[in-house]
């Protein structure tokens, strides 16, 4: 009954354009599944899906169909439009960089930062929706976190 369900939300992720986890259920008990809110949510965390921006709004898909060229490219500027489709806060601590994102979109930013090799970073390190991003030292990363939330409150990024 699990891998039915999981193969079918499956098939909603690819083939639909599920905003909500509201659209998924409703999509999923079409398909014969008595799920709930609670249940979709668990198994779109538990397959690793990610909620990412489109057309201005946000639909549910795999890693695997998101356009590399909206999770991250190299370069600058596609570092910043992978933040300002991603990030949710940015704020210094010590000589880290503390990075929030939406659900599932960690990894994804965390990424786009290394491959755009900005100055100053040293690295990161991405759980699910925060990255923390080594600097040299404190003043460092107060320099490019007040860049980065700058340039995220300019694009309407910053959800606070």
């Amino acid at each position: 009954m699990r891998s039915e369900r999981r193969r079918d939300l499956l098939r909603v992720l690819k083939e639909g354009q599920p905003t909500s986890q509201q659209d998924i259920v409703i999509a999923l008990r079409r398909a014969g599944h008595e799920v709930t809110q609670a249940t979709v949510s668990r198994d779109l965390r538990e397959i690793g899906a990610l909620k990412v921006r489109v057309n201005g709004g946000f639909v549910y898909r795999m890693p695997d169909d998101v356009p590399r060229s909206s999770v991250a490219d190299l370069g600058a500027a596609s570092l910043e439009r992978t933040l300002a489709a991603f990030v949710m806060d940015v704020r210094p601590a010590g000589s880290l960089i503390v990075v929030n994102t939406a659900p599932g979109h960690a990894a994804a930013v965390a990424r786009a930062i290394d491959q755009a090799t900005p100055a100053g970073v040293v690295g990161t390190v991405a759980g699910d929706d925060t990255i923390f991003v080594a600097t040299p030292d404190s003043i460092v990363a107060a320099q490019i976190a007040e860049a980065w939330l700058a340039r995220l409150e300019l694009s309407g990024g910053v959800m606070r």
